[in-house]
């Protein structure tokens, strides 16, 4: 795996789901790729947001007025059983429910539909489970940060994402099994720059 901090410019950094279009730009083009790199805004202004980019391909200066690769470094994990480490994550705490309002679905079954956690305690507990079998948590702070408002491309309907931003202490518990999330990132919306696991020694 590859860390990276990146630099996005212009109208690019005020839509999320443009942050993670333009981010492609930073690899070789394959028509059968798909997405393996998560990422999380850092720093945001109007003019432009810094990203620190996780990904398993190497990224690669892009020929774009919006995005800039400021530097790329291998990330080589090697965790040990009990071993305590800080943890930062933002992530999309959510929880499926019945949609009571919608039709019924082709197959005569009332839709589902993603609803955000909002109480505290709720979002600790999304967490644990979370990193259930991997790590368990000593300490930890919950942000809610700013909802993140998108618009896909060629698409009227306006999206929203509520990112909760955690950071404490965990103990590992399955050094490999901790591995495997991170590479793969905890919860939806990773295309929002959601899902990125950052651990750093205590």
């Amino acid at each position: 795996m590859y860390l990276s901090k990146v630099l996005i410019n212009g109208t690019a950094c005020r839509n999320p789901y443009e942050i993670h279009r333009v981010l492609w730009k930073l690899f070789p083009e394959d028509a059968d790729a798909e997405r393996d790199f998560l990422f999380r805004v850092e720093r945001s202004g109007q003019q432009s947001v810094e990203v620190l980019l996780q990904s398993r391909r190497e990224p690669t200066m892009a020929a774009s007025r919006e995005v800039l690769l400021m530097g790329s470094k291998p990330y080589l994990l090697s965790l040990q059983q009990d071993q305590q480490l800080r943890f930062m994550l933002v992530a999309n705490p959510i929880k499926t429910i019945n949609d009571e309002s919608a039709r019924l679905n082709s197959a005569n079954e009332i839709k589902k539909c993603r609803v955000p956690l909002i109480r505290e305690e709720d979002l600790r507990a999304w967490l644990k489970r979370k990193l259930e079998g991997v790590a368990v948590i000593e300490a930890v702070e919950v942000e809610k940060r700013p909802a993140m408002n998108f618009r896909k491309a060629r698409e009227k309907r306006v999206g929203k994402v509520q990112a909760v931003s955690f950071h404490g202490v965990l103990s590992v518990t399955d050094p490999v099994g901790l591995i495997s999330l991170i590479n793969t990132g905890i919860g939806p919306a990773k295309a929002f720059g959601c899902g990125l696991l950052s651990l750093a020694r205590t």
